[in-house]
């Protein structure tokens, strides 16, 4: 690095896996078990995420066809009169550039990256995985931090703030306008403000609307799902590309942070078999319920029209409370035509396009890292360029501030909602 690169690094004394200064008793013979890093994500993964080197994909639809003029006839009293016409309507859906996600790890002492603090030094894994020094440890805690702020963004990003994509509360909503500034009413989604009421309550006397309609009375929570359910079915039916696919069980999901499954299946029970409340400890209900327990992503299952549709708990961004939160009907597919899928941008000729720099990339290309060097000292960076490809806002619908009050608060995996999560405050792992 020459010097006009050079950053005037300090030292970090954040703990470390190895060196002279090691996470907790190197020289045990225990391995190190994570109790923060996540495993797999049942949501991210249906998602999908695939690696493109498109800035930009803009989709035209032909939203409306029909006569011509305010509806002009299509009869002729004359064999010689010139016929109508007719009209239509597009509109435009593009998605441009990426998120930037970036996180760097500890500044570390290069000559200290592997050295032993004593004789034994025996195999240390976080969640099954080995760790071999002290740079992966580094490298990984900043790939573990950008998983985490992926998994908010994939529900509260906003694109025009710089570094973000567009999330959930962004692309499932009303008031489509399209880039060459037309209104696309047929691009809106359905987006039902529950207004804080329960799963049992009737949405007409409880001031719940759809698309800032008033809900006419007398309709619960499932009512008003299956409505919204079969609503996004006829839409379906309206594309031909999709109309001709055979829908499979996951292509549409519900998906709600953990405690409102619980609730959403009890709802879901009552609904079904005991409308009356004094009914639920009736031996067929019980069983009624525990049928619906496990389905494809083991949250629970319920069914629309006789259609299964599973449930996928997903506690980032979607608690609001301690007793509310939001929850999505998604269409990710139909059949084999994806509506939702997640993007990265492909890093893997960004190290052959610099050979001058340290670039390299990981998992494929969908991360790029490089090392920060003053003398020596170093630090590592991790970098992720991700977004949010739903060109069918129309068959996707969102539940705002839903309740479900139960014994015990919500709880969430996300170390930023301290309110949420099982520590109330935070003691760093640092070398004295």
């Amino acid at each position: 690095m020459n010097k006009k690169e050079r950053t005037d690094l300090t030292l970090d004394n954040l703990a470390t896996i190895y060196g002279c200064c090691g996470l907790f008793d190197l020289c045990s013979d225990q391995d190190l078990m994570s109790l923060s890093l996540e495993s797999q994500s049942p949501f991210l993964d249906w998602l999908g995420w695939e690696l493109t080197d498109l800035c930009e994909i803009r989709k035209s639809f032909i939203t409306w066809v029909r006569p011509d003029g305010d509806c002009s006839e299509g009869y002729l009293a004359n064999p010689c009169e010139d016929p109508n016409g007719v009209e239509f309507g597009a509109c435009d859906f593009m998605l441009e550039d990426f998120g930037l996600l970036r996180r760097q790890g500890p500044t570390r002492n290069a000559t200290r990256n592997r050295v032993r603090l004593c004789e034994r030094q025996p195999r240390y894994r976080l969640d099954g995985t080995p760790i071999t020094d002290d740079r992966e440890f580094d490298m990984r805690l900043a790939t573990e931090v950008i998983t985490q702020d992926l998994k908010r963004m994939i529900v509260t990003g906003n694109a025009t703030t710089a570094g973000q994509f567009d999330g959930l509360q962004r692309l499932v909503r009303t008031g489509y306008i399209d880039p060459t500034g037309k209104t696309c009413t047929s691009m809106d989604s359905q987006v039902i403000d529950w207004n804080g009421n329960g799963l049992g309550d009737l949405a007409g006397a409880h001031g719940a609307t759809w698309n800032g309609n008033a809900i006419a009375a007398g309709y619960d929570f499932i009512d008003v799902l299956l409505a919204v359910f079969r609503h996004i079915k006829q839409n379906i039916g309206y594309a031909p590309s999709l109309a001709a696919q055979q829908m499979q069980v996951g292509d549409i999901v519900l998906v709600m942070p953990t405690f409102l499954t619980r609730c959403l299946l009890d709802a879901y029970t009552c609904w079904s078999v005991c409308p009356d409340m004094t009914l639920w400890h009736k031996p067929e209900s019980q069983q009624f319920r525990n049928a619906l327990n496990g389905g494809m992503f083991g949250a629970g299952r319920i069914y629309l029209d006789g259609f299964e549709v599973p449930l996928i708990a997903y506690d980032w961004g979607l608690i609001n409370g301690p007793t509310t939160g939001d929850i999505y009907l998604l269409t990710g597919k139909v059949g084999s035509v994806r509506t939702i899928s997640g993007q990265l941008l492909d890093m893997r000729t960004v190290p052959a396009g610099y050979p001058e720099a340290n670039y390299a990339y990981t998992d494929g290309g969908r991360l790029l890292t490089w090392v920060v060097r003053d003398h020596t000292c170093i630090k590592q960076i991790v970098e992720m360029q991700p977004r949010l490809l739903m060109w069918a806002p129309w068959a996707q619908a969102r539940f705002q501030d839903v309740v479900c009050a139960g014994p015990g608060m919500p709880k969430s995996p996300d170390p930023c909602e301290t309110s949420f999560f099982p520590e109330s405050s935070f003691s760093v792992a640092e070398c004295p």
